[in-house]
């Protein structure tokens, strides 16, 4: 009587080796992770928590940029341009925030207020080459000096000032 003897052929054997070696691969990558988790980052044992928050999102009313300053919803309001950056930028500011805060005046315009150090803001800054505007003819030939205020209506500029005396006189004057 003959018994079921198994013989394997070269192709199974070279199919055993195969399934070894890839298994032994997969351990070596899972001991590797395991290894980095434990050793490099540290945070093998700890605790994930999902208690990450989240930085609500806020949207000035009175930020805007140069290139959409004209498109404010209003038919009438000032537009302050200069930058946070500029040494007299809290003067600039309580010029505008005395305008502002004058509750007695009952009819005073919004301001928005532009910074000009905003990247968005930088191709209308006045250089050598270019001097600050003191007439407003198109937005793309507008460069502006440290502080400039823009009356605007109908979004139309209808005023540009660049002087502090001229800006001072036209807020208290509103």
């Amino acid at each position: 009587m003959k018994k079921n003897m198994k013989i394997e052929t070269e192709e199974q054997k070279e199919m055993k080796r195969f399934v070894l070696v890839l298994l032994g691969v997969v351990v070596v990558v899972i001991g590797i992770y395991f290894f980095t988790k434990a050793f490099v980052t540290k945070d093998l044992f700890k605790e994930e928590t999902n208690d990450q928050t989240y930085a609500t999102g806020v949207v000035s009313e009175t930020a805007a940029i140069v290139g959409n300053m004209l498109t404010r919803p209003e038919n009438e309001y000032y537009v302050a341009l200069f930058s946070l950056e500029n040494n007299q930028a809290s003067y600039y500011d309580a010029i505008i925030s005395k305008y502002s805060g004058d509750s007695e005046n009952k009819n005073k315009l919004k301001v928005y207020y532009v910074d000009l150090a905003n990247k968005l803001n930088e191709k209308y800054l006045a250089n050598e080459d270019n001097k600050a505007t003191t007439k407003y003819k198109d937005l793309d030939s507008l460069r502006l000096g440290d502080f400039t205020l823009i009356k605007v209506k109908k979004g139309k500029v209808s005023k540009l000032l660049t002087s502090i005396e001229d800006i001072k006189k036209e807020l208290s004057n509103d």
